[in-house]
């Protein structure tokens, strides 16, 4: 990465967002916290950043709808993918045991994928807007335990008392770098990201653009509707593939595509890189 790069993500520090982005800057970049996904294309639309890194789907709780909102309405691009594997950790202040716990934090996200754990204790749970508040909150109150990485343990003074909490031992959040930039130079382990809708309500009009990838030979990874908010029953289609826009079979399959559908949208094309989770 460049030198003196700003590089937006999801904050507060000691989220998972946060442990991302670490994961993604070298020590020349600059990272800046913001308190939602919106600001942060907003800031990246006004060049007041020049990269960031969003969340935009867990194994276990599936899409972040608003990522997909604004990488459709921005005029932004998607550049690399960082999967980053997600381990749940209870803790709480130091010297306090599970049975002193009355009350659980946590972020919706972190307490969804804990949701079998948190059921066989039978406590209290509150949702709060980041796992870093849930952490400071913990803080201030021994009756309190929250739900994060490691990475909350060392900037809370915070003890581990339960580890590896996660429903589902392979949860993994998979972030996207967005920029004004493209990502045009290929790597042979890339994929493309698109959005699309139909032309009308012609029967089979899904079917037709599928088809279309597969007499190409084209693996499609991923396949999402979200409302166009243009009316009901008006959707598009959120599509990853396996492979780099400028590949020819890519690139011919896209421009027939185009010419079948009412509106497409090419999200980027990129990279995926896979990160150590704590």
């Amino acid at each position: 990465m460049e030198r003196n790069k700003q590089v937006g993500y999801l904050g507060p520090e000691g989220t998972f967002s946060h442990e991302a982005v670490l994961n993604y800057v070298n020590e020349y970049s600059k990272i800046v916290p913001f308190d939602n996904i919106i600001h942060i294309f907003e800031s990246l639309e006004k060049d007041e950043i020049d990269e960031a890194i969003v969340p935009i789907e867990n194994s276990t709780e599936g899409s972040v709808l608003v990522t997909l909102d604004a990488l459709m309405y921005f005029d932004l691009n998607i550049i690399k993918e960082l999967e980053l594997p997600i381990k749940h950790n209870l803790l709480a202040q130091k010297g306090i045991s599970l049975d002193d716990i009355s009350v659980i934090c946590s972020h919706q996200q972190a307490l969804a994928q804990c949701r079998h754990y948190l059921n066989k204790l039978n406590k209290q749970v509150h949702a709060m807007s980041s796992t870093a508040n849930a952490a400071r909150y913990v803080t201030e109150l021994t009756s309190a335990a929250v739900i994060g990485n490691k990475i909350l343990s060392q900037k809370y003074g915070l003890e581990i008392i339960a580890q590896n909490i996660q429903d589902y031992d392979n949860n993994v959040t998979r972030f996207v770098v967005v920029s004004k930039s493209f990502q045009d130079e290929t790597t042979g382990n890339d994929k493309t990201s698109i959005v699309l809708s139909l032309k009308g309500d012609k029967p089979g009009g899904l079917y037709e653009i599928l088809r279309i990838f597969a007499e190409a030979g084209i693996n499609l990874t991923k396949i999402e509707s979200r409302p166009s908010k243009k009316g009901i029953g008006k959707y598009l289609f959120f599509i990853d593939m396996q492979g780099h826009k400028n590949e020819s079979h890519i690139n011919k399959t896209l421009s027939i595509i185009e010419s079948e559908v009412n509106m497409i949208k090419i999200l980027g094309s990129y990279a995926t890189m896979n990160v150590g989770g704590n």
